[in-house]
């Protein structure tokens, strides 16, 4: 067996031996197999090679070097709007990003940081939801009446406002909306709102932030005679939770797309699910184009989606084709957004007691990996109150204050995920063992609210770390938004 030492000085200085002088010096090999060698590293060990000489030190300006370290992070964690402006960025700013991705993955799960900045706005006392969305740079803001607000951050205005006519026997009894992706990763968002009694509209707006005007663009609309527990959209699909009226529960397949959104007829599955507790509430992931899933209190079930025929009118009996009994908590569901590619990026839920992950292979049928993954804390350590939360594919937070008494803090707690359910090795050059961690890591942090605030919505924007907060005041019905940058 024999070895081979790169050094890294650049003289043969006295009481060196005849060995030792001969060994090459890593400065002296040619630039494009140095460059080859320093694209194998991750950020961090780049930096530090590159601070060890003069010589080397010119490899920070290297555009290449960076265009490629930012590009492994995309292919494993996408951002479109970041791919869009790949071509474009320069070699500072590409260096920039790979270089505040590592320090978020080592940061994130800090105990007790602080943040670098927390800012707050001033809103409308009729926001109900807000989603970051493009990278941290823009905020989707819904108000009450239904009304959509793209704001870009720091900006004195919204860019864009969208408005829904509504008839004069209507008005917006409840509203609710969720954040979710295209195939592509990009940005959906799913507007719920009942405007009669017994009638609700679902929306469903694909956030367009395409150079010159950004906007709104309507990808499906449907009106549902009926109260709608929740929905969910993907992959051409809407799928919506119905009571049947009889005790059971009907889910809804409903496509989506260019011709949906014109209005135009199509085709609807209806699936019978049997009987459902009025008290028990569910969210709804769709996986693929055979199948969906159910996160309730009790567990998870995944049903499959059959072609339907075109004169079909009744619901179809469906029992679950996988299911598994687990405590994800009540009522507040932490699930990551989904983008419908879950042979290579996982479904993830923040439960009470553990990390459930699932994975499906789309093209095998129903081939379902499910792993329960226990948070890392030490024996006989509780993890305490799990509340408001957001999920992504590296990074998690929820609201640990359960009851705040007059308290000035609110406490969160930050979790680094595991590499494991993204199938990253221990020797993966883009993160190193002090970052992501093959068990997962957790820390947290606290921000300082006004006594009377409480948190009406919180949302993870995981590319930049950027967290932001809907807060109101039960005094005074005044609302202000919070913005978090960790680094």
């Amino acid at each position: 067996m024999c070895s081979f030492v790169i050094g890294l000085g650049t003289g043969h200085r006295k009481g060196m031996s005849a060995c030792s002088a001969r060994r090459p010096m890593l400065n002296r090999l040619p630039y494009d197999v140095l460059l080859g060698i320093v694209q194998l590293l991750g950020a961090r060990d780049v930096v530090r090679l590159c601070s060890t000489c003069r010589a080397l030190y010119g490899l920070m300006d290297d555009r290449s070097m960076w265009h490629e370290a930012l590009s492994r992070l995309l292919l494993l964690f996408p951002q479109p709007d970041l791919a869009r402006r790949l071509a474009r960025l320069s070699a500072e700013e590409l260096k920039t990003q790979v270089l505040l991705s590592a320090q978020l993955d080592r940061l994130w799960h800090g105990m007790d940081f602080r943040p670098r900045l927390i800012q707050y706005f001033h809103c409308d006392g009729n926001v109900e939801h807000v989603n970051l969305v493009a990278g941290g740079r823009w905020l989707v803001v819904v108000l009450y009446d239904g009304s959509l607000q793209l704001h870009q951050l720091g900006a004195p205005a919204p860019a864009v406002t969208l408005s829904h006519s509504l008839t004069e026997d209507e008005s917006v009894f409840y509203l609710s909306s969720r954040q979710s992706f295209t195939d592509d990763h990009e940005d959906l968002i799913i507007l719920q709102m009942g405007v009669r009694y017994n009638q609700c509209n679902i929306y469903v707006y694909h956030v367009a932030l395409v150079d010159p005007s950004p906007t709104f663009v309507l990808v499906g609309k449907i009106s549902v005679t009926g109260s709608v527990w929740c929905c969910a959209s993907g992959g051409g699909y809407l799928v919506y939770g119905l009571e049947s009226g009889g005790g059971d529960m009907i889910l809804h397949v409903c496509p989506v797309g260019a011709d949906a959104s014109e209005g135009k007829p199509s085709r609807r599955l209806s699936l019978n699910i049997g009987p459902w507790s009025a008290d028990e509430d569910f969210s709804i992931s769709i996986l693929s184009e055979r199948l969906l899933m159910l996160a309730y209190h009790g567990g998870l079930a995944v049903y499959a989606i059959p072609s339907s025929a075109p004169d079909e009118l009744e619901p179809r009996l469906a029992r679950p084709v996988w299911s598994r009994g687990c405590d994800i908590g009540s009522g507040i569901y932490r699930i990551s957004p989904f983008s419908w590619n879950p042979h290579r990026h996982p479904i993830v839920i923040a439960g009470t007691r553990a990390l459930h992950v699932l994975r499906v292979n789309p093209n095998s049928g129903v081939d379902v990996h499910y792993r329960e993954i226990p948070y890392p804390l030490a024996p006989d350590v509780e993890l305490g109150y799990v509340g408001l939360g957001a999920v992504g594919l590296r990074r998690a937070i929820w609201d640990s204050t359960e009851t705040r008494n007059g308290s000035l803090h609110v406490h969160f707690r930050t979790y680094s995920l595991p590499r494991s359910i993204l199938d990253l090795g221990d020797e993966d050059p883009d993160f190193g063992g002090g970052e992501l961690g093959m068990y997962g890591r957790l820390g947290s942090f606290t921000v300082t609210l006004d006594p009377e605030e409480h948190l009406v919505n919180l949302c993870l924007e995981e590319g930049s770390g950027r967290v932001c907060l809907l807060l109101n005041n039960i005094m005074t019905g005044s609302r202000r938004i919070s913005v978090i940058d960790v680094v």
